[in-house]
């Protein structure tokens, strides 16, 4: 496993001001959320690239900031509109690639959707085939108002498409009322990329080592599934108060991600 942190953490920052400080703290990885038409522009994405290959951060994933479209793009009747959806996620791809990402993080459809599980992986498996002709993982993200919202859903997605790929948000699964445990289980080894977080019972969002999370045993039952990839800390900027407090939590981040109990989480006092 590879700890990293996600760009988001720092929003409403910019990209490169959280490339920036990853770089200085020596973080490992990264996902970077493009936030802006204006970032999929090549000059802004080699710049992005030089940043992170300066300060050895190695960009694992990207977040589109067209994830509430994909209901739109993706999942409506309308043909045409799915393939200029599919034009326009491999600017997404091309973004990817000047990056070094090998992961593009997928919201999908609306909880409300009418179609089928078997019409969704249709519909899903067709942008997971164009990301894969440029060489990137499209990854099916738990989230609350999705489609992909609870534990029932990624099993029968992945019976119904294994060739899938999932992304585990800790945050999401508690907010959609599910263990997180649950959630990986249904998951299982299509588990590809993992949106790491803590919780108490004040907050269902805090940095990593901050809360009462069990994320020890969460580490312990991804790696007997198999998972092998990025361990990120995605919080939101109302997670923590000053950037300090979210760069100590990687230092607890990356003894996690080695199989250590750091002695500092709050769960390990108790």
């Amino acid at each position: 496993m590879v700890a990293g942190i996600s760009t988001a953490s720092y929003y409403p920052e910019v990209p490169e001001f959280a490339l920036k400080r990853m770089a200085v703290l020596g973080v490992k990885a990264a996902e970077v959320f493009i936030n802006a038409p204006s970032e999929l522009e090549k000059p802004y994405l080699r710049e992005l690239r030089r940043i992170a290959d300066r300060g050895g951060v190695r960009i694992v994933s990207i977040h589109p900031f067209t994830s509430e479209m994909e209901p739109l793009l993706f999942f409506s009747a309308y043909e045409r509109r799915y393939q200029d959806g599919l034009e326009l996620y491999k600017k997404f791809f091309e973004a990817a690639n000047l990056l070094g990402a090998d992961l593009l993080v997928f919201h999908g459809d609306r909880r409300q959707t009418q179609r089928t599980v078997e019409e969704y992986c249709e519909r899903f498996q067709g942008v997971m085939e164009a990301g894969e002709r440029m060489g990137v993982t499209v990854a099916q993200e738990n989230v609350p108002r999705c489609a992909a919202w609870n534990p029932a859903f990624f099993r029968s997605m992945a019976h119904c498409l294994p060739e899938a790929r999932f992304v585990l948000d800790v945050k999401q699964s508690v907010r959609a009322g599910f263990s997180v445990s649950e959630m990986a289980g249904a998951m299982g080894r299509q588990i590809a990329h993992l949106h790491i977080s803590d919780r108490d019972d004040a907050s269902d969002c805090l940095t990593v080592g901050s809360g009462n999370s069990d994320l020890v045993g969460l580490i312990a039952q991804l790696k007997s599934q198999g998972f092998d990839g990025a361990v990120i800390e995605e919080v939101y900027r109302n997670s923590y108060g000053t950037y300090g407090e979210l760069e100590a939590s990687y230092a607890l981040l990356l003894q996690l991600a080695d199989g250590k109990k750091p002695e500092s989480f709050g769960y390990l006092k108790t």
